[in-house]
């Protein structure tokens, strides 16, 4: 399958891509945007003792807090930040969320209340939401279809990193710091050893912000006019609807296939941290440590090995091979997923957490790369805010959330917290499994349409 399509008779021939030294570089600075969203997303799952000691929260209030606030804003704002980006500089959308999540995460470090704390996530929902619609966007401009997979697996591995960071800095920092009750910050003051982590994570990401201007603004490829006007954004997303019209079946195969995976792992990583301190009794530096060893290597070969085989799948004219390798590997993580959270072993969970991370960990690439195969070009950031606004939010609201209530309300125990997610791990993997697979036609039939 050719990199761009033969330009039909009359048709103004596609530009080049831009050289790869200027792709790649691009793909790493969006990924340490990410590295950097994902950092202090989930910073706060390593804190659930003691903020729930502090601020008296039950676990269903901490799955709230961690899921419902943050997704709420990161939706809602989402909607809007996709439809900027498919308008204007792509760039200034990433470097101004950077901003955002970056102070908001350092307010939460102010807290002194569970509803000052919410207000805070809120923010740092709201700041995160303009990330993927403009980053995948840049990144579908800068490469061919036939490369796209392995860039968007690149850039996901800013969130593997990151989320390997949290569990490792902040288990070093947090076990540092909460060897007093109190720590004292330069210019800040003494405050309680939790809230310091934020201030510790939050404040520097200003800073990296700035990096986004070394990176160019990307041709926009297949642009349609757009209206500017102060009503694009309803215009967008009636479009959009329109789109998702054309292809019902496929866009139901995704959202719902890729959304019950979403929640999944959304709510193991919320949960895994504490399901490893009441399990096995570890500190905050053993859980840091092993949590950070397990993300970093299943997160990094993960998306690297989906990608490259995903895309020589694409090579030799599959157009469905997002579903095929994702919905495969959703089936064989079920059960992986259920050994390991079942488990009173520290050696089989770590063994089995590893194959669960390893073979879910390429969500975001093959999620993004089927999205912004069939959508058309000044759909895309559109598509991908739309697609977290909706399906993101059930799955970064339920699954924390639907976890901790079943922790508390069905096993009536903190200490059963792994059957909680074991319990939805069963119920949610096989189905995604089954929608992404038996949409593989959907899938096929929705890029030929775009390729046509």
């Amino acid at each position: 399958m050719p990199d761009i399509k033969a330009p039909a008779a009359g048709a103004s021939p596609q530009p080049a891509y831009p050289p790869r030294a200027v792709a790649w570089y691009a793909t790493i600075v969006l990924a340490v945007m990410y590295w950097l969203s994902v950092l202090d997303r989930f910073i706060v799952s390593l804190l659930v003792g003691p903020i729930k000691a502090d601020l008296g929260i039950s676990d269903t209030q901490f799955g709230l807090l961690n899921g419902f606030a943050f997704a709420l804003t990161f939706c809602l704002f989402g909607l809007v930040a996709g439809a900027v980006a498919d308008r204007f500089s792509r760039r200034w959308v990433v470097f101004s969320g950077v901003s955002i999540w970056s102070i908001s995460t350092a307010l939460c470090g102010t807290a002194q209340s569970f509803g000052a704390l919410l207000t805070a996530r809120i923010g740092v929902g709201a700041g995160e939401a303009s990330l993927a619609p403009a980053a995948t966007s840049m990144l579908t401009d800068l490469f061919p279809r036939d490369r796209l997979t392995t860039a968007i697996a690149v850039y996901a591995l800013g969130s593997t990193i990151g989320s390997a960071c949290a569990y490792l800095f902040g288990g070093f920092i947090i076990g540092a710091v909460s060897k007093h009750s109190t720590v004292a910050l330069p210019l800040l003051g003494e405050m309680r050893s939790w809230q310091a982590v934020f201030f510790i994570v939050g404040i520097p990401g200003a800073l990296i912000s700035l990096l986004m201007f070394t990176v160019p603004e990307p041709l926009r490829r297949g642009r349609r006019a757009v209206t500017t006007s102060w009503t694009f954004v309803a215009a967008a997303y009636r479009d959009l609807v329109k789109f998702i019209r054309t292809q019902p079946r496929y866009f139901l195969s995704h959202y719902v296939g890729f959304g019950l995976v979403s929640a999944v792992l959304t709510g193991t990583g919320s949960w895994l941290a504490a399901f490893m301190g009441r399990t096995f009794g570890w500190q905050f530096g053993k859980i840091g440590l092993v949590l950070g060893l397990i993300v970093g290597i299943s997160g990094i070969f993960g998306p690297i090995i989906s990608g490259r085989c995903i895309d020589a799948m694409v090579r030799h004219g599959r157009r469905d091979a997002q579903f095929l390798w994702y919905g495969s590997c959703v089936a064989i993580a079920a059960p992986a997923g259920i050994v390991a959270l079942t488990s009173k072993s520290p050696a089989v969970f770590i063994v089995f957490i590893t194959l669960f991370q390893l073979l879910t960990s390429s969500i975001s690439a093959c999620s993004n790369a089927a999205l912004n195969l069939v959508t058309p070009n000044a759909l895309r950031g559109t598509g991908v805010s739309f697609y977290g606004a909706t399906v993101g939010f059930v799955g970064l609201s339920l699954g924390p959330l639907l976890m901790g209530a079943i922790s508390d309300h069905v096993f009536h125990s903190e200490a059963a917290i792994g059957y909680g997610m074991a319990a939805v791990v069963a119920l949610c993997l096989p189905l995604a499994a089954l929608m992404l697979l038996t949409g593989r036609k959907h899938m096929r039939q929705a890029v030929a349409a775009a390729e046509a």
